[in-house]
């Protein structure tokens, strides 16, 4: 009986999958119990969202957004801030949009991805080996690759076509939009990058404590490079389904995109400073920011107010836990000094 009272805790604490331990260690609960209650809410105000239309709208809506967060978790999880993700998804998008008027669809998705990643090479390349501040060679860049994406396409165009628009953006099946689908599995892809490869591990390490993973003998510059480009291939991937849902390219079409990302990010529970930061609570905390302005519009209040109600979902998510820890530590230290 002792034998099993001791082991107890230990399955209790085992029983969950390791990949759902190891989002709540990253800090997905928060965000993931915020969602939860976020949709319930939601529903509640407009139940027509499970119709087809309104599901399939939303998604369209919400998945360039999740995907541009998880181009800007990159960045944060080397303890950097990325200011030229939206630069960066208007720059792919009017490549991608007039790039279709004389390539197949996988060919320009190609063109575009490859911008992407040259984006990412360009910013990784200066901030690996030049030594600089992300966020200074980043807000540098998105001058000019705005401006670039506005030579190439200065007002809303393109070439793009109703087939584009079913394979990014219509129903693979009833009830189950093609965002979705990407969402899904662009999600599960960079959690088998950060999870399940030494790739990943390099990436957290870097953030979390670039000298040991230099003692280790591992070139933190060249992992450093690597979260930029995979940063500039997601933000790539989540304009060609920005385009292929509105079926035109724009070159502002990346404006919106930058705080909000930086907002599901913050939302997510992951760590500034970098090391900390989970791919499922991104993706929660992405889904809430996009329909904050959908349950507003819906529940009849001013739509300028969803920048304050992000402001404050943010704050609460992110002090919640702070002040779970600091309530903890005052018990800790008063059951300590009552024994004493």
């Amino acid at each position: 009986m002792t034998t099993g009272t001791i082991f107890a805790p230990v399955a209790r604490r085992t029983a969950l999958p390791i990949w759902i331990q190891r989002s709540i260690h990253e800090g997905a609960a928060p965000p993931v119990v915020a969602f939860v209650l976020f949709i319930a809410v939601y529903l509640a105000v407009n139940p027509s969202l499970l119709t087809r239309f309104q599901l399939q709208s939303a998604a369209n809506l919400v998945v360039p957004l999740a995907i541009a967060a998880l181009a800007q978790l990159m960045i944060v999880l080397i303890g950097g801030i990325d200011i030229s993700i939206g630069a960066v998804i208007s720059l792919c998008n009017v490549v991608f949009a007039t790039s279709l008027a004389g390539l197949p669809g996988p060919v320009a998705l190609i063109v575009a991805v490859l911008v992407g990643a040259a984006c990412g090479v360009f910013n990784g390349l200066l901030v690996a080996f030049g030594g600089l501040p992300a966020i200074a060679v980043t807000l540098a860049s998105t001058f000019i690759i705005g401006a670039i994406a506005r030579t190439i396409l200065d007002r809303p165009g393109g070439a793009l076509s109703e087939t584009i628009f079913n394979v990014t953006s219509g129903e693979a099946l009833p009830f189950l939009p093609m965002a979705i689908v990407w969402l899904v599995i662009v999600g599960v892809a960079v959690w088998f990058v950060l999870q399940r490869t030494a790739f990943g591990r390099q990436i957290y390490g870097v953030g979390s404590n670039r000298d040991a993973v230099q003692a280790a003998g591992i070139n933190s510059r060249l992992a450093i490079l690597g979260a930029f480009v995979l940063s500039g291939v997601l933000a790539s991937i989540a304009a060609v389904l920005l385009a292929g849902s509105t079926v035109t390219g724009d070159p502002r079409s990346g404006d919106p995109y930058l705080l909000t990302s930086i907002a599901a990010v913050a939302l997510s529970g992951a760590s500034f400073a970098g090391g900390r930061g989970s791919v499922l609570g991104t993706i929660a905390a992405a889904i809430i920011l996009g329909l904050v302005g959908n349950l507003l519009f819906f529940a009849g209040i001013n739509s300028y107010w969803q920048y304050i109600i992000n402001a404050l979902i943010i704050f609460a998510v992110v002090a919640i836990p702070v002040l779970v820890r600091i309530i903890s530590t005052r018990k800790s230290l008063a059951q300590g000094g009552h024994h004493d």
